[in-house]
């Protein structure tokens, strides 16, 4: 597969996705400031689906900087990853009505962690399928990223769930922070030429 055709493609749906969601911000009818207060639930929640595609873009550019091989299978994990993140918009929006509702902050949760999913088996694939080509260097620079570390430790996974489960039931509003919180956390990737983040 072609890297750039690749890139291309995932940098104009991410930029559709990110689109999509600003355009669900509601335009108050009053021209008072105050009109604006009723679109800070859906301010939050853009803002946290903001920084959680960024910090993933951003990582995603990384990986496929460092990559020298793309296969038909990191092409298909790529659109899975890309499939799962577009449902961001619909959660965001959803949960953007009302912080409390548990229905929409459910639904955020599931979409979250099949994008984190998706996003470390794309991850894995393109170590995996550079590390079969003979590129072992590129292999362990992806490894060594930060958000790879967190996705593929089972502790991290652990803990995070009863976080969620936690917060889901007593505190449904705080799960945006906590997203925020953790895509902060393990956002940064790690540079294979230092131990700076980001």
């Amino acid at each position: 597969m072609n890297k750039s055709r690749v890139e291309a493609f995932t940098d104009a749906v991410i930029a559709i996705i990110l689109t999509i969601m600003i355009l669900e911000f509601k335009t108050p009818d009053s021209a008072k400031l105050s009109a604006i207060v009723s679109q800070v639930p859906y301010m939050v929640s853009y803002a946290v689906g903001w920084l959680f595609i960024g910090i993933a873009w951003y990582n995603h550019h990384y990986m496929f900087s460092k990559a020298k091989v793309i296969t038909r299978k990191v092409f298909w994990t790529n659109n899975f990853w890309m499939f799962t993140t577009s449902f961001i918009p619909v959660a965001t929006s959803w949960v953007g009505r009302d912080l409390n509702a548990q229905g929409p902050e459910i639904f955020y949760a599931i979409v979250y962690f099949l994008w984190s999913f998706a996003y470390a088996v794309l991850s894995y694939t393109i170590a995996k399928e550079n590390e079969l080509a003979g590129y072992h260097k590129v292999a362990t620079s992806i490894r060594n990223m930060k958000i790879y570390r967190a996705l593929t430790s089972w502790k991290f996974v652990g803990v995070e769930i009863v976080i969620w489960v936690l917060a889901l039931i007593y505190m449904p509003a705080l799960q945006m922070l906590l997203i925020a919180f953790q895509v902060l956390a393990v956002g940064g990737h790690v540079n294979a030429d230092s131990d700076k983040l980001f």
